[in-house]
């Protein structure tokens, strides 16, 4: 099959050519800075700290493998990297355990996401595996009016009474108790 263009349909072509890369362009740039990361907040957000208060210590140590921290506020949800291990037991007042920009509005849901191994307990030198019966989820209450103001920060301050946080079953394992109070300033 031979096909024979005309002159003109040569330039219409090339009109059409000439269109079709420049939308290809415009899309490739929209695409190329829909993608770019940086650390700046994006409008609307605020910065959530999060630092940890414990009472109750019959142990040595209570080393929690934390990886993250999802929020769900009135304006959508959030996620704040952690990966760090830490000793409970031996948080300073002001350390900063995670942080980082979630979406504002009225906390609907906080919870942590721990590791699902190198959670632990010392008792008398002697290192226990601590288990999380739901997964590696613990839920966050919070009071119901606690606000995420656009372009603040805020500390969440979870508050751990150990007695409460771990337990020891029949069969001699200890396992999280997945739930935590927590208070927002």
């Amino acid at each position: 099959m031979t096909l024979i263009f005309s002159r003109k349909d040569t330039k219409l072509t090339a009109s059409r050519v000439s269109t079709l890369l420049y939308l290809m362009g415009v899309a490739l740039l929209i695409l190329l800075v829909s993608c770019h990361e940086d650390d700046s907040p994006a409008p609307e957000q605020a910065h959530l700290k999060v630092k940890v208060k414990s009472v109750g210590d019959p142990y040595d140590a209570v080393h929690l493998e934390i990886q993250q921290l999802w929020t769900r506020t009135s304006a959508g949800g959030g996620k704040i990297e952690a990966n760090k291990r830490v000793n409970i037991l031996g948080i300073q007042k002001d350390s900063i355990v995670a942080g980082g920009y979630v979406p504002h509005g009225t906390l609907q849901e906080v919870m942590l996401k721990v590791a699902p191994t190198g959670n632990e307990i010392i008792i008398d030198d002697l290192p226990y595996a601590l288990h999380t019966p739901q997964g590696q989820i613990i839920a966050v209450n919070i009071a119901a009016d606690s606000k995420l103001l656009p372009n603040e920060s805020h500390t969440l301050m979870l508050h751990i009474n150990l007695s409460d946080f771990i337990q020891e079953t029949a069969e001699g394992k200890f396992v999280i108790n997945p739930n935590l109070t927590a208070v927002l300033d």
